[in-house]
């Protein structure tokens, strides 16, 4: 981020001095905007950070299913703890299928 701010720095100090240098005034370049790519786990892959078109029933319908079906998965998969860890995953399923579907409402 520091890197950022020096290159941002001395471009704006480049172009101010090229526009001094013409007699002309300096007007900074639009700043550019970067985003910020993350990875989401395959048990949330029918949720998204944008919002989406509006989708039909029979999509929203498949859609639920899909987020149930990573529910059940993630609670099988949690089966092979024991104790707290056990519980923490399991709570840590139902949480995540929760926001899933939060996410699709939002999208209907």
């Amino acid at each position: 981020m520091k890197s950022m701010f020096t290159i941002a720095g001395a471009t704006l100090l480049l172009v101010s001095g090229a526009a001094f240098a013409t007699g002309q005034a300096a007007t900074p370049a639009p700043a550019k905007t970067t985003t910020t790519q993350t990875t989401v786990p395959a048990a949330t892959t029918a949720t998204t950070t944008t919002t989406p078109a509006k989708m039909t029933h029979a999509q929203y319908k498949a859609a639920k299913k899909q987020i149930e079906a990573d529910e059940k998965t993630a609670k099988a998969a949690c089966k092979k703890l024991k104790g707290a860890e056990e519980s923490a995953c399991k709570k840590d399923a139902e949480a995540k299928e929760e926001t899933a579907m939060a996410d699709l409402k939002a999208r209907k």
